[in-house]
């Protein structure tokens, strides 16, 4: 006598918890890189040595670094052209001067903290080229 084999009417089909924990964890990965992605976005620059930078502007012309600081105050502002902001750069007490253009189209208030791309412009200047809340 042969036996037959009839498999369950549930083989090779998946629970419903384990479909959710698949999608969960498929959403955690995407947020995961698209965060990462988008906070980094500054990441292959190096950040402002902002001690050196005080003490000689001059030898930084021409670069560009990452500054994470907090905006302190409004030193300057002249529509069509920009603000000149005081910034305090994180893990330091002193302030630096970053001038912020137009262009860019901020709404900054004291306070705010901010990834930010900097160039070392004419005159030791921190100009800002871009820039993101956090």
């Amino acid at each position: 006598m042969k036996r037959s084999f009839s498999p369950s009417p549930r083989a090779g089909k998946i629970s419903p918890i384990a479909s959710a924990l698949v999608v969960i964890i498929g959403a955690v990965i995407v947020i995961g890189a698209v965060l990462l992605l988008k906070g980094g976005s500054y990441s292959g620059l190096e950040p402002l040595p902002s001690a050196e930078y005080r003490r000689s502007p001059e030898n930084f012309l021409g670069n560009q670094y990452r500054l994470t600081g907090q905006v302190h105050s409004l030193l300057l502002w002249e529509e069509g052209t920009g603000r000149l902001l005081a910034v305090i750069p994180e893990g330091d007490t002193g302030r630096l001067a970053v001038f912020v253009p137009d262009e860019l189209q901020q709404s900054l208030h004291t306070g705010q903290r901010y990834h930010m791309q900097v160039a070392v412009k004419k005159g030791g200047l921190l100009y800002v080229e871009d820039l993101e809340k956090y």
